[in-house]
């Protein structure tokens, strides 16, 4: 009976000291690195961001229970014309096209969302600052 202990007990041993070493082998996990760029023709979560941002932004500023675009992640028409309006909104090149100056701020306004966001939305640091 002792000799069946110490023979589970090598084995567990031996289990755990097996996935230690995978798990020193295994590849690090890699952290999303967002896009340089989001634009017409774009499709994903970094299309959600921009769209929730901009729906967000534009229920504060006109004071409105919900924005002018549909969270589809799909970024067509309608959404590069609501992404224009936003950059002119903040003074940016209204070229419908989110990168890191745009992001940055589409970052800022969604709070809640925000740490999700970034791993999808291109951002910087304060572009004036």
């Amino acid at each position: 009976m002792r000799v069946k202990t110490v023979s589970v007990r090598a084995g567990l041993l031996a289990a755990t000291a097996a996935l230690g070493v995978g798990s020193l082998l295994a590849p690090a996990a890699m952290a999303a690195t967002p896009p340089s760029t989001i634009s017409k023709g774009d499709t994903g979560h970094g299309v959600w961001c921009v769209q929730h941002a901009v729906n967000l932004y534009y229920e504060t500023y006109y004071n409105k229970k919900s924005g002018p675009l549909a969270e589809d992640a799909v970024f067509g028409t309608s959404t590069a014309d609501w992404v224009a309006w936003y950059q002119g909104k903040y003074g940016l090149h209204a070229d419908s096209v989110v990168g890191k100056n745009t992001g940055f701020w589409m970052i800022i306004d969604d709070g809640y969302y925000s740490n999700y966001c970034k791993a999808y939305v291109p951002h910087g640091s304060h572009p004036i600052g």
